[in-house]
């Protein structure tokens, strides 16, 4: 189940309007690869609150289709790091995120079933710094 939305929950990644995004130091918004390879999305203001959105799905990755999107609420959590309550809209599942930005790195840890099955998900910045 969480492997199915593992390429969303990064972008997870991500929730309160984008305002949320920290006025210096690195944003969870642009466009991101997911490490395995498997991903792209794009982290981006959708009315009161951010998407993730799937632009690339690597060949017979299954489970995962481009434009497939999680819509986060997010809360900062401290420096470049942020809590997320997310709804994948696609598979109708909540869950919960917390997300770390570095540089041009972002990692995101999402959770379902109020903690019981976790996964961490690392990133790499594909549209420069922000």
């Amino acid at each position: 189940m969480i492997r199915n939305a593992s390429g969303l929950i990064a972008a997870m990644l991500m929730i309160e309007p984008a305002s949320a995004a920290p006025a210096s130091g690195p944003s969870y918004l642009g466009d991101w690869a997911r490490a395995d390879g498997k991903t792209h999305i794009r982290v981006e203001p959708c009315g009161k609150s951010v998407c993730g959105v799937n632009t690339w799905v690597r060949p017979g990755v299954k489970q995962e289709k481009v434009g497939d999107r999680l819509v986060l609420k997010i809360r900062r959590g401290g420096a470049s790091h942020w809590t997320c309550s997310a709804f994948d809209p696609q598979r109708d599942q909540h869950y919960t995120v917390r997300v770390h930005v570095a540089n041009n790195r972002m990692t995101t840890y999402g959770c379902v079933a109020g903690g019981l099955m976790c996964q961490s998900m690392s990133w790499t910045r594909l549209d420069g710094q922000r």
